[in-house]
């Protein structure tokens, strides 16, 4: 991941739907994130947006897994 890549490129479609994702955020790089996430006071939406972004494959092989 490169921080100049938009939010919305890095997340897959059925993340999109999680309760973590803010579409509000969706537009902002990773970078501009990854900066929200770690300043004081810490931005909580862009906290939830970067693990979306840092652990995609890890959370779509869980969903994958659940039974429906």
């Amino acid at each position: 991941m490169k921080d100049d890549e938009i939010a919305d490129d890095l997340i897959p479609g059925n993340l999109k739907r999680s309760k973590s994702y803010h579409s509000d955020y969706g537009q902002r790089t990773y970078g501009d994130i990854k900066n929200l996430a770690s300043g004081t006071p810490a931005d909580r939406k862009a906290q939830q947006m970067k693990k979306l972004i840092e652990q995609a494959d890890r959370l779509r092989e869980k969903a994958r897994r659940r039974p429906r």
